[in-house]
């Protein structure tokens, strides 16, 4: 009897912020948030970003890398992680990215960086892989790429369109507040722990002691 709550954020916290760069008339930003443990997933897109700002400049954000972060021809501005600028380093981004191996570690991945992006309503090209294929409906509020040439197409398609961008942001947002946030699961996350103190009681034999 098993029940799957996923991960979820608080929709009143993640949210959209204002207007992005790219709407202010500056180039879009690129954003990549992660951890020193994930920083060699970004490194292994570098390549790729490198090719499609050659078509499509940007600027690349990235938050909690193990290191300083280059690629040819590319602006990249680091920063470390922080608490309270947490829901701002997404908020600032027009385009999120977020790069996996395909591997058994990934899988057991749970999408928390794409979510958390997509709650701020930013579009999101992930690696199809594992859960990010539950999360993401190719084409619809976000993408999936699988190999170079959907990594270089679907960011190129979405640097060159900002109607995509905010339309696709939008679905992204929807997606959150209806299967992935703190609103939605916590009361779900109740249910389940009350069924299962209900049915421990029923479970429990004449004259057991009460805990």
């Amino acid at each position: 009897n098993v029940r799957v709550i996923p991960t979820c954020v608080d929709t009143t916290l993640f949210k959209p912020g204002s207007r992005p760069a790219s709407y202010r008339g500056d180039k879009p930003v690129v954003g990549w948030i992660g951890s020193h443990s994930t920083t060699k997933y970004l490194r292994g897109l570098l390549p790729i970003l490198a090719q499609v700002h050659c078509r499509h400049p940007f600027s690349l954000y990235v938050v909690g890398t193990d290191g300083a972060v280059a690629a040819d021809g590319m602006t990249v501005q680091s920063a470390r992680w922080a608490l309270d600028r947490e829901v701002a380093d997404f908020q600032r981004c027009d385009v999120g990215v977020y790069p996996l191996w395909d591997d058994r570690w990934s899988l057991g991945k749970c999408g928390f960086k794409a979510i958390q992006f997509m709650a701020c309503g930013v579009p999101v090209v992930a690696a199809a892989v594992g859960v990010n294929c539950e999360i993401i409906e190719d084409g619809v509020n976000g993408f999936l790429a699988a190999d170079e040439r959907e990594w270089t197409e679907k960011l190129s398609m979405l640097l060159s369109d900002g109607e995509l961008r905010a339309s696709m942001g939008a679905a992204a947002r929807r997606t959150i507040e209806d299967r992935y946030s703190l609103a939605i699961n916590a009361p779900r996350f109740i249910a389940v722990l009350n069924e299962a103190a209900d049915n421990a009681k029923i479970a429990a034999p004449v004259g057991a002691p009460s805990r």
